[in-house]
């Protein structure tokens, strides 16, 4: 869905859209795995676009330590603010001020909701997902799930390469 600026300055847009998994891409290690459901408001307030409402949504994630799928609810509450671009475009570098920090930027007549609510989801997901705090991740030698099985493999015979300086600090 566009929301298009020129649509902004006549009106107010209410929007309550519904993407199906699949509908938004969320890279690679992410996943829609049911519907996410937005429902908001976009107003123009000068020359920047305010979106807010909320989402809804679970992922499927994988296990930073033992590669198992797993599902993270995501319910969040956003009040975001885009500028246009060409407000800070420039040949030159321009530094940023705090609060500019907490804008976004969009080009030409608007901006797209999927883009928005792409980085909603992905800010709210933790940066190392974990099946549950007590992981024990997958064995280095034989590559089973040590939360499933108990493997009997041993650690493998260390190669100490600081030996030889130990033994002229004596």
């Amino acid at each position: 869905m566009v929301i298009d600026i020129h649509e902004l300055k006549r009106d107010k847009l209410v929007f309550a859209q519904e993407f199906p998994p699949g509908g938004i891409d969320l890279g690679r290690d992410v996943a829609l795995a049911e519907p996410l459901v937005s429902e908001g408001l976009a107003e123009l307030i000068d020359s920047e676009i305010r979106l807010h409402g909320r989402l809804r949504t679970a992922v499927e994630v994988t296990c930073a330590r033992c590669l198992e799928s797993l599902r993270l609810p995501v319910d969040k509450e956003f009040d975001l603010y885009y500028r246009p671009v060409q407000t800070i475009a420039r040949e030159e570098e321009v530094e940023l001020d705090e609060a500019e920090l907490e804008v976004g930027f969009y080009q030409g007549n608007g901006l797209l909701l999927e883009d928005a609510l792409q980085e909603q989801v992905l800010l709210e997901l933790p940066m190392k997902s974990l099946c549950r705090p007590d992981c024990r991740g997958i064995c280095p030698q034989c590559g089973q799930n040590r939360n499933v099985v108990h493997c009997d493999c041993q650690p493998p015979p260390r190669e100490d390469r600081w030996t030889p300086l130990a033994q002229l600090k004596k």
